[in-house]
Parts: structure tokens; sequence; C-alpha cells
């Protein structure tokens, strides 16, 4: 019995643009177990990288998920764990273009709402509100 490899679980982030208030990146190819592990310190660097330029005036975190292949439950944690470093930040996650797995993944799990709600800047009045 012959068998065919899967192809390799390509991934990369591109800045698609960076302003102060908002940072745009596109995901291309697989986020799932191969994968998910680069997502969270490649996304930091980013974040890290723009705060260096910027200052703290991000606000809005936008990503394009048009060239997503695959999304699994380890690309869902990698994203959660995104939201967790960005939302007491103030930033606002959004999420573009996704495919219909990412969306249906991201529905059925009720992290929909979650990923995306609205942060209130890092020390305005709103933040303090438990």
């Amino acid at each position: 019995m012959n068998s065919t490899p899967c192809p390799s679980a390509e991934f990369t982030l591109t800045v698609q643009a960076a302003e102060a208030h908002t940072l745009r990146v596109a995901i291309h190819g697989y986020l799932d177990h191969d994968t998910s592990d680069e997502f969270t310190p490649t996304l930091d660097k980013l974040l890290d990288a723009h705060a260096e330029q910027h200052g703290p005036a991000l606000r809005h975190l936008r990503l394009d998920w048009t060239d997503l292949t695959a999304f699994d439950s380890s690309g869902l944690s990698a994203l959660l764990a995104l939201r967790r470093r960005t939302h007491p930040a103030g930033i606002t996650l959004h999420l573009h273009h996704q495919p219909t797995c990412f969306t249906r993944l991201l529905e059925v799990t009720g992290v929909m709402g979650h990923l995306t709600q609205h942060a209130h800047g890092a020390g305005s009045p709103e933040a303090a509100i438990p």
C-alpha cells in the first residue's frame, strides 16, 4: 500500500500596513498543531517592533485570514493567547476575510465575540471597570 505524504505545513505572517493606531497582518498557510507555536512569538515580535516605533498607541490589530488554508484547535489556542496579550493592553482584534472553516470553529466554540470584544485603552476609565 502506497501512502501520499501530506503537504508541508507552511505558515507565514506578513505586515500589510503599520500605522500608529492600527497594525494589519496577513496570515498565510496553516495555523494548526504544527505551526501554532510560531504564531504567538512571531506576532509578539511584530507587536514589540510596533511599540518600539510608535509607543503604546496601538488600538487595532487587524488580522487578514484570506490565505489561511488550515485551522484547528491549536490555532484557536494560539489566537486566544494573542487575545490575552492584546486586550489588557487596549488593543482590539479584528478578524477579516476568514474562511468558512475558521468562522465555523469560532462560532461552534463560542469564542468569536470574546476574541473581537472591544478593548478599552490601557489607563482609560473604561479599562478600570471590572
